[in-house]
């Protein structure tokens, strides 16, 4: 294998695995948010319903 395909595989390999992890990071992270907005809206709801927090 010539040098400058090593040097490209390497860095593609290299951003590939850095673009992989901040897509899965931005993944893990918006169903953060999702998961605790639903939590803040149905304690919300039982805050208005009367209902034990």
């Amino acid at each position: 294998m010539t040098d400058p395909l090593f040097a490209f595989l390497d860095i593609g390999l290299v951003f590939a695995l850095a673009l992989g992890l901040a897509i899965w990071q931005l993944v893990v992270l918006k169903r953060g948010l999702r998961r605790d907005r639903a939590a803040a809206q149905a304690a919300e709801e039982r805050g208005r319903d009367g209902g034990p927090p």
